[in-house]
């Protein structure tokens, strides 16, 4: 499914960096991406024909300077849909289940502990945070341990990458960022490239958590 110019003008490109990349976020399952846990920063705010970008991170010396994939959400799952569907229940991120009014941690998962409940779902009453967003195949392109894809078209953004969460207009950010996306797809097609570089999969992903940017769409 070849990507233009106008598909990634359309939505807004959020960026962080990964200093885990265990197959639990983002987790690639029968042909389909899925962002359920971690990155709840990302996961309350980004909608359908958004793009993500993650990068690994400088602290983890296997991820640096490295791509691990790229998604545009096409699909999400409000209020928790996502755990208590049994579409999903086979998915190896789906590690809670919606036990009305609340949610419990699916003994023998592979990724965090019920300790890390709260962090990725959010505070009961509300569960602010259970919210995962969706790439249907066609949509993404992941590399893991794949060292293969170069990020120097947007390595200045990389190494300026802050840990806060802000909306940053700098139109040339933008199209690099544009750019870099269509650049990747027309290279490498979509789907998986590659296997997660870390096989232990009780690593925790969230210490990444604030190194999120936005950068809006373009307005026309």
């Amino acid at each position: 499914m070849p990507i233009s110019q106008d598909d990634v003008r359309d939505g807004n490109i959020y960026v962080y960096k990964l200093k885990c990349d265990n197959g639990g976020a983002p987790c690639i399952h029968e042909g389909v991406l899925s962002l359920a846990i971690c990155k709840p920063r990302i996961r309350q705010r980004a909608q359908i024909r958004d793009w993500i970008i993650g990068l690994g991170a400088r602290g983890t010396p296997e991820l640096t300077h490295r791509l691990i994939y790229i998604a545009r959400v096409t699909a999400v799952e409000e209020n928790g849909g996502y755990y208590g569907k049994k579409t999903y229940h086979g998915r190896p991120d789906c590690i809670y289940r919606h036990i009305d009014p609340g949610y419990q941690y699916r003994q023998g998962s592979r990724y965090h502990g019920p300790e890390d409940l709260e962090h990725d779902l959010g505070a009961p009453p509300l569960f602010d945070r259970a919210r995962t967003l969706l790439s249907a195949s066609g949509n993404f392109v992941y590399f893991g341990g794949n060292p293969v894809p170069s990020i120097d078209e947007v390595r200045d953004i990389y190494e300026w990458l802050p840990r806060d969460y802000r909306i940053n207009h700098a139109a040339s950010d933008r199209n690099k960022l544009e750019g870099f996306i269509v650049s990747i797809f027309t290279q490498f097609g979509h789907g998986r490239h590659g296997e997660p570089t870390h096989g232990e999969t009780s690593a925790k992903c969230n210490v990444s958590e604030d190194e999120v940017k936005q950068f809006p769409r373009c307005q026309a």
